[in-house]
């Protein structure tokens, strides 16, 4: 049943306890905080172990470029898929693929078998069940939690991914130094760990219209049909790109510029780990916020302050100063970013919410692949400054659509419950 938003209401909805005591979060949270860690020990083991293979900086390049674009276009039919099949079900096969992956390529490893082919193959089926574990479990988190915690859960799993930004790239490469195999072993077990924790959630995940389905690219298009007729996801369609590609090319440059100008990666790794400990104190605060700000407010905040702070920015770099503004830029980003996945899950069909976030995420996604590139241009033919400088105005151009498209001004969220 549905009540007159068109929000589902299933009779075994989650019964509204403090989310800390929620049994099914906490084991769904800790399973992901340890797997998103592995994922970051292993995103930085992939292109090492390619240098160390073939000694091409070139082709450690390559790798990387052709994973990140099979993934981007594997995310609308991965969220398709996650409507398809029970969403529980869909982890615990995703964890097991990429456990068993790992632990094959990890012996390979050790026994001196692996090839730069090999591991471009199970980087891109170990990436292809991530990513559609990734809609599964988003879309699945409703059937977790009661619908008045969606945005408190959501922070929370903004504080898990910058908490791993955090660990798991520092982690992996201590752990490559200690041997090659390493890295790849301890995603393994990362993996593994979450299918433990995932099998032990209950509640009912399959989708009510599983059944009698159409075509793959069928129920693809009518994801993408559903999120351009809801005005507050055609607005998340329209403004979030630019967002992420503002964020994403500040970041970028400054790590960019630093690097150019001789300064110890050391440093380079401190400022990119204030940047994220900004964001991460963003994660703790954010139930504060929620219930308390609009999300046409919140979304409006972020990017006029990012405008406002990048701008700052600009003046700074490459002093290590400059991770202050670009740090406070990201304190709102979970608050907002949890109103936002709130709103969109409440606005999608049950049996629709995978495909609806897929499409969400892979348009908020892809314009920042282009990000690294913008930046490189503006600071090879101009200087840093600009570059970071043409970052803030599309913040700032983000902001006025947040004031301007109807989607963000009449989109409402309920004020989260206590705990």
């Amino acid at each position: 049943m549905s009540d007159a938003g068109g929000i589902e209401i299933g009779t075994d909805a989650p019964r509204q306890i403090p989310l800390r005591r929620n049994k099914g979060f906490r084991m769904l949270w800790i399973g992901q905080l340890l797997s998103d860690t592995g994922t970051q020990i292993s995103g930085i083991a992939y292109p090492l172990l390619i240098l160390a293979l073939t000694h091409s900086a070139v082709l450690a390049g390559v790798v990387g470029t052709v994973r990140a674009i099979t993934l981007l276009c594997l995310q609308l039919p991965a969220g398709a898929l996650s409507d398809r099949f029970d969403r529980r079900l869909t982890m615990i096969i995703c964890d097991i693929v990429r456990a068993v992956l790992l632990a094959l390529l990890g012996i390979l490893i050790v026994l001196d078998h692996a090839s730069w082919p090999v591991v471009l193959t199970v980087s891109l089926i170990e990436g292809a069940a991530g990513a559609v574990f990734t809609p599964s479990a988003a879309a699945a988190l409703p059937g977790i939690v009661p619908d008045g915690q969606l945005e408190q859960a959501w922070a929370a799993t903004e504080a898990r991914t910058y908490g791993a930004g955090l660990a798991g790239p520092a982690l992996g490469g201590m752990l490559f130094g200690v041997g090659r195999a390493v890295p790849f072993l301890a995603d393994a077990v990362s993996f593994a760990v979450s299918f433990g924790m995932v099998s032990r959630i209950r509640g009912r995940f399959r989708p009510e219209n599983a059944a009698g389905r159409k075509s793959l690219w069928r129920e693809v298009f009518d994801g993408l049909q559903l999120v351009w007729q809801v005005p507050v996801l055609r607005a998340a369609l329209l403004q979030t790109p630019l967002v992420n590609f503002a964020f994403s090319g500040v970041i970028f440059s400054i790590t960019l510029v630093m690097q150019r100008d001789g300064i110890s990666t050391v440093v380079i790794g401190l400022v990119q780990a204030g940047i994220a400990a900004g964001g991460l104190l963003g994660a703790v605060v954010a139930p504060r916020l929620q219930g308390r700000m609009r999300l046409a407010t919140l979304a409006a905040t972020i990017t006029l302050a990012g405008a406002l702070l990048f701008g700052a920015a600009a003046l700074l770099i490459p002093s290590p100063l400059v991770a202050v503004p670009v740090g406070l830029a990201l304190l709102l980003a979970p608050a907002a970013n949890g109103a936002l996945v709130a709103v969109v899950l409440r606005s999608a069909p049950e049996e629709m919410r995978g495909r609806v976030i897929s499409t969400v995420v892979m348009a908020a996604t892809a314009l920042a692949t282009l990000a690294p590139l913008v930046a490189g241009l503006i600071i090879q033919h101009v200087s840093g400054a600009w570059a970071v400088g043409a970052f803030a105005a599309t913040a700032a151009v983000a902001a006025v659509l947040c004031l301007l498209l109807p989607g963000f001004r009449h989109a409402e969220s309920p004020a989260p419950a206590p705990g």
